[in-house]
This record gives C-alpha cells, structure tokens and sequence, in this order.
C-alpha cells in the first residue's frame, strides 16, 4: 500500500529511534538466520517503521513506539520464537504510551491485541491503516467530540447508514475498521482493544453536532 501525502508528511515529522531500524539487507540476514526468511511483512514493518513514535498533537497519552528488532537483537542473532496464537504467528511490535495492552504484529502484517481468550484481536490489516489513522487525528487534533467511545447494537445498520450519508475515507479504512466524514463530522468504527467487538467514536468542528449524530443513532437502536 502506498501511504497517502496526509500519512507521509505526517511520517516526516515524527522522530526515529535508531536503535530498533534496521535496513533491508541486515533485516533479511537475521530473519534468515533465525528461519523466518518468508515473512516479508516483519521485513517490511522493521525496515519502514520500527522506531518511530507515532503521536498526536497536545495528547501524549496517545503516542505508540513501534519496536520490533533492536539493533543490539539483530548484531547478537538473538533467538526469535514467534508465537503461534489461534491461526496466526504474532511478535511485540510496539508499546501504546497509555493503553494496557501489548501490540503484536502477525506474519501476515495485521496489527492486533489479544482477547479475553489469548486469540488475536485485529486491529488494522496493516500498520500502514494504523499510521493512516495516527495522521488523521493529528490533523483534526483541535477539532472537539462527543468523548465517549460508543458500543454498536447493530453494525449492519450502522455501516448502511453512514456509507449512505457519509463519504469513506478510504486511506484511513479496513475490513477492521472504517473512516467516514462529511463538512462538518469525522467518525470512526473501530474495534475494541480487549475483544473483537466494535465501537463508534465521532469527531466534529463543533460539539452539538457530534451528540446530534450520536443520539440519533441511540433513537434508532444503533448505538447502546
């Protein structure tokens, strides 16, 4: 995928650990060395991404460090055992400044939590989603919201709905989880980072009309 000119200048002015970077040739040797040389997306995800810290703009408790092989792992060939969880092989990839989970990336390249079950929770189908989002809310950082983030009775009517009314925003969006917006309203379905469940969470240039859009959804038994 290649990343949007919102998410690539929003790349640039994030700062790099060196100490969890690696370039291609020295990734593919350690990967190859510890008999994982088909995963091109832990490949992809070290070369390209680990050691940023992706943040939002006046809410630092949003920030998350992607880190998955520091350089002192990769000159010391240090044993990597990926772990197998339900269908997927998964490995830490990065730590949420606030929120008490533990990130993974899957051999696939999916980001995910784990559930109440120990089984993968997918997030984003790519990290590069998951920058998408990162430079969306940093964009909108000053924009206000309704707080809550919202469970969804029925995801069916919710996803009718919005398609109808609103536009996707097609960068930001998975089969995970879905951006829409129009003038004057951003809203998100996501899911949880705890199940595989989904939420709804919306953005507005004022607040009234954030509820406005919440309470109608609620009338309609969209929302709990």
């Amino acid at each position: 995928m290649n990343l949007s000119g919102r998410a690539s200048k929003y790349l640039n002015t994030l700062t790099r650990d060196l100490k969890w970077s690696s370039d291609e040739e020295q990734t593919k040797a350690y990967l190859e060395s510890q008999n994982i040389s088909y995963c091109d997306s832990f490949l992809r995800y070290q070369t390209l991404y680990s050691g940023y810290e992706l943040t939002i703009k006046d809410d630092p408790g949003q920030s998350f460090s992607a880190s998955l092989f520091s350089q002192k792992q990769i000159i010391k060939n240090e044993t990597l055992e990926l772990e197998k969880v339900g269908n997927r092989l998964i490995e830490v990839c990065g730590e949420h400044k606030t929120a008490q989970f533990t990130f993974f990336i899957t051999e696939r390249g999916e980001i995910c939590t784990l559930d109440e079950d120990d089984l993968p929770n997918i997030l984003h189908d790519s990290f590069d989603k998951m920058l998408e989002e990162y430079a969306l809310r940093n964009e909108i950082y000053n924009w206000d919201s309704n707080p809550y983030y919202f469970e969804v009775k029925n995801l069916e009517e919710l996803t009718n709905m919005m398609n109808s009314e609103f536009h996707i925003i097609s960068e930001c969006s998975d089969q995970y989880s879905i951006w829409w917006k129009n003038e004057n309203l951003i809203a998100v379905k996501g899911v949880w980072l705890d199940r595989p469940e989904a939420y709804f969470h919306v953005y507005g240039r004022e607040r009234s009309k954030c509820d406005s859009l919440v309470e109608g959804l609620k009338t309609k038994e969209i929302l709990k």
